[in-house]
């Protein structure tokens, strides 16, 4: 690393800790303020409340913090005809430019390797402290109860009432599949109650469909090795995806999408989290193409008033893409790349015509 990188490097991780410290402290600041009044929670609550925000808070802003830092770098450097001495000892502006997006690339790796892991296990602490701080993690998942279909396999299921305290399924209907994809048996089950680390099938009904004869139905009073599933897998069918890591998330997505289930949802905040690791160099991009003119002087206020332009926009065009994705109106990994590919393709042009 020669003296330019060194002097690159420092003053744009300065810039970037200062002003991803301040705005997150100013957004939680905000929130804090706006709902201090409609919480009803003793202040230590509360307090404790927004420290679980701290790393949400953190991750959210690091791409419009290297957005800024880089425009404060070269904003100061131009003012200070440094941009000039640079050209002029020949360094080019692809030299400048691989120098911030390498700062850049590392500090997004370091968000995500620090943040996947930190802020799903704070953003649980906080869901059960805002319901009342109960022990059982299971109260912040929001799984079906209620008449769901279940696939395992060669088994398909409908439970009419999942019990996640007891463990008890009610009103079960389960039908085993052929190779062909018809129907070899269907149980009708009045419950089943998980015991012994297997669910036992009590008072029930079975139906036999054998290839050339007639169904014949059998009445049985208890059963085992008819469903596969643990109580744990039923009460994380519709687990939030800001709860998980990307790789419980990925892991969620494929088990569900095994069963059958719609995770369409699902499939598009996992491109999303993705696409946030490339924001930031993207973000980059538009700064040097915004800001690196030698011959003009960028005052810090315009370069301030161009990286919240830059923000408001991708966010329109970030969440419209997301809720049309989620509608099912695109496919999950172009709405959750689109606006990643929307600003890229401008902060080529833009480099481009300053060739």
């Amino acid at each position: 690393m020669d003296t330019l990188d060194k002097y690159l490097v420092k003053e744009l991780i300065i810039y970037f800790v200062l002003v991803l410290f301040g705005l997150s402290v100013l957004f939680l600041a905000v929130d804090f303020l706006s709902k201090f009044w409609s919480i009803s929670m003793p202040i230590h609550k509360i307090l404790l409340l927004y420290v679980y925000k701290i790393p949400e808070a953190l991750r959210q802003f690091v791409p419009v913090a290297c957005l800024m830092a880089t425009l404060l770098v070269v904003s100061t450097m131009s003012k200070q005809n440094e941009v000039i001495a640079l050209y002029a000892s020949g360094i080019s502006t692809l030299r400048i430019a691989c120098t911030f997006i390498s700062v850049v690339a590392a500090l997004s790796v370091i968000s995500f390797v620090v943040f996947d892991p930190l802020v799903p296990t704070l953003e649980k602490k906080r869901q059960l402290l805002e319901r009342g701080g109960e022990a059982n993690e299971a109260a912040i998942l929001n799984f079906n109860k209620d008449r769901f279909w279940y696939r395992s396999g060669k088994v398909i299921y409908n439970v009419g009432h999942f019990d996640p305290q007891k463990n008890i399924l009610e009103d079960i209907n389960l039908f085993v599949l052929t190779h062909s994809g018809g129907i070899s048996q269907k149980i009708r089950a009045k419950k089943a109650t998980f015991i012994d680390n297997d669910w036992k099938v009590e008072t029930g009904f079975r139906t036999i469909f054998p290839e050339s004869q007639f169904p014949s139905v059998e009445a049985f009073s208890s059963e085992r090795n008819l469903i596969p599933e643990k109580p744990s897998e039923y009460k994380t069918l519709e687990a939030k995806p800001e709860t998980m890591k990307l790789r419980e998330l990925r892991k969620f997505i494929s088990r569900n999408r095994s069963y059958g289930l719609d995770t369409t949802s699902q499939q598009v905040s996992y491109h999303e989290r993705i696409s946030m690791l490339f924001t930031p160099i993207i973000f980059v991009l538009l700064a040097i193409a915004f800001a690196l003119k030698p011959l003009k002087t960028q005052s810090i206020a315009k370069g301030v008033g161009f990286c919240f332009l830059v923000v408001f926009i991708y966010l329109i065009i970030l969440r419209l893409m997301i809720s049309v994705g989620k509608g099912g109106h695109l496919p999950p990994w172009i709405a959750g790349w689109a606006s990643n590919f929307v600003f890229l393709g401008i902060a080529s042009m833009m480099i481009w015509k300053r060739k």
